[in-house]
């Protein structure tokens, strides 16, 4: 079996690095933004979870998707798009129907409420947007884009592998 220095020998150390800064810094940043938003919402006591689902039913699918497909899209348990999903149900955003195909698959539709919401926010979401990427200009911003394209698909990639070796 091979030692840690021989292992790093084998790979570019100051790539090692910067990689382990990186992933430090995005799960930093991730924190940072969900603070932020949940400030942000708090009025409309909504959190940030609840707020990133609705985007997902609202915008990843031309349906009424099931709660497994919302699940499996922002890589959490069904059990958690649940609890989500009862609290944005009783704050009138949501609706969990029964699939009238297959009984057992409960499907969640965005309602009027929270289309409603959303157009209210508009101006709101432009503005917290703008101020996270601030002081990034159109060139860094392109670049970024696509870099958390290649990202997104890489941990995806990861995420199915993980999964299917729990299984």
């Amino acid at each position: 079996m091979k030692d840690s220095d021989e292992i790093t020998s084998e790979f570019n150390v100051e790539r090692i690095e910067m990689e382990k800064y990186i992933l430090i810094i995005l799960f930093l940043i991730q924190q940072r933004w969900s603070y932020v938003i949940n400030k942000d919402l708090v009025e409309d006591q909504i959190t940030t979870k609840q707020w990133l689902m609705m985007i997902v039913i609202s915008n990843a699918f031309n349906h009424a998707p099931s709660m497994q497909e919302v699940a499996d899209t922002m890589s959490i348990t069904h059990q958690n798009v649940k609890q989500l999903a009862v609290r944005l149900e009783d704050r009138g955003f949501l609706n969990i129907e029964r699939d009238p195909d297959n009984r057992r698959i409960l499907r969640l539709k965005v309602t009027e409420e929270c289309k409603k919401y959303w157009e209210k926010r508009t101006p709101e979401n432009i503005k917290s947007i703008n101020s996270i990427f601030d002081g990034l200009d159109d060139i860094e911003m392109k670049n970024l884009f696509e870099i958390m394209g290649k990202l997104e698909k890489i941990s995806a990639d990861l995420y199915d592998e993980a999964k299917n070796l729990k299984n």
